[in-house]
């Protein structure tokens, strides 16, 4: 009977010890979700930080980039206005619209530079772990960017495709013109050759030298006379023409070169605030197709500048308006091959920036 008591006894105090641990435990257990909500793993922390850098880093490079290109574009709309005054001492309504017309498409442009690099300084303002943007976002801001160049680009298109089609309007004339005086001097020659050879001779001049002569001076006069239906062109307008064509065409080409570039941004924006892991496939062929992207448009613009040599002719022996635009032409072109050749060199830059991105995703340190 004593036995069986101990045994009991023994048996409840096992038990008590067994409840209270397992309350103990239950409420230990119970606790650490709410603790993991309320703390994340560092690990994730980390990587959260090291994705808002990746699109700090490409902000940044964008907005420089847009910077850039606001500088140049000022030059080129100062380089207009300052024309201003000249294109108006030619009373010519239609230079003077075709000529404003170029200077508001800059104008509209640097309008445009102005409020990206607003919207993308405020983005980058705005950016934190906290509020951290994903790759839709940036999709539609770039996609944004890319549609409205293609607008500014075809608005260019149309305004240049005015001018240069004015530009070949004179330059047809001025050809016109210089062949008809051509042909208008060799008739007089031949018509006074003919004329001098009677009064040298002292005599009248022979049947057949008298048709001659006629012929002559009826081809003389239709001659006369259709030069003296061709307007008149001074070749100041011409030269102004032909500068801002050339200065558009430029302005097309630059557009088409940054239209591109944008495309390949925006591939790259989608991806860059991934997961470091599980993104970095993705990642990693975004920043391949951009570098290889600036390896191409390195290519095309090597050509263009190649383009430009070819174009380069030697220095005209003519008139003083023909050597002022000569120089004038020499000026801008020279001017297009240093944007070309200084481009090259950021191409190179933003192509080493993406693949110590890769290295980055790679290593996976900060």
């Amino acid at each position: 009977m004593g036995k069986s008591r101990t045994a009991l006894r023994s048996s409840f105090c096992y038990a008590a010890f067994f409840v209270v641990m397992a309350t103990f435990t239950s409420g230990t257990l119970c606790q650490l979700p709410a603790e993991a909500a309320t703390k994340p793993p560092a690990g994730r922390t980390a990587d959260r930080e090291k994705r808002l850098d990746r699109v700090i880093r490409f902000l940044q490079r964008t907005i420089d980039d847009l910077r850039d290109e606001q500088r140049l574009a000022g030059e080129d709309h100062a380089a207009l206005e300052k024309q201003a005054d000249a294109v108006t001492s030619f009373e010519s309504p239609q230079l003077e619209a075709d000529f404003h017309g170029l200077a508001d498409w800059y104008s509209g442009y640097l309008d445009w530079l102005k409020d990206r690099l607003e919207e993308l300084d405020d983005d980058l303002e705005q950016l934190s772990p906290s509020t951290f943007p994903g790759g839709e976002y940036w999709d539609n801001r770039f996609a944004e960017m890319i549609n409205s160049q293609k607008e500014l680009a075809a608005d260019l298109h149309d305004r240049v495709g005015l001018i240069a089609a004015e530009k070949k309007r004179l330059a047809g004339i001025l050809g016109q013109r210089r062949l008809l005086e051509e042909r208008l001097h060799e008739l007089e020659e031949r018509r006074n050759r003919i004329e001098k050879r009677g009064s040298e001779q002292k005599q009248p001049l022979q049947e057949k030298e008298r048709d001659t002569l006629d012929r002559v001076k009826a081809d003389f006069n239709a001659v006369q006379a259709e030069l003296l239906s061709l307007p008149r062109v001074d070749e100041d307008i011409f030269r102004y023409y032909a500068l801002m064509t050339e200065r558009g065409r430029g302005e097309e080409e630059w557009l088409s070169l940054r239209i591109e570039e944008y495309e390949g941004l925006r591939e790259v924006a989608v991806v860059l605030p991934l997961d470091t892991y599980r993104g970095a496939a993705a990642m990693e062929a975004a920043c391949r197709r951009i570098v290889r992207m600036y390896e191409g448009l390195t290519g095309r613009l090597n050509r263009k500048i190649d383009e430009l040599d070819r174009q380069w002719p030697a220095k005209p022996a003519g008139t003083i308006r023909e050597l002022d635009h000569f120089r004038d032409m020499d000026d801008l072109r020279d001017t297009l091959r240093w944007r070309f050749a200084d481009q090259i060199g950021r191409y190179k830059i933003r192509s080493g920036a993406y693949n110590a991105e890769l290295a980055e995703i790679h290593s996976g340190k900060p």
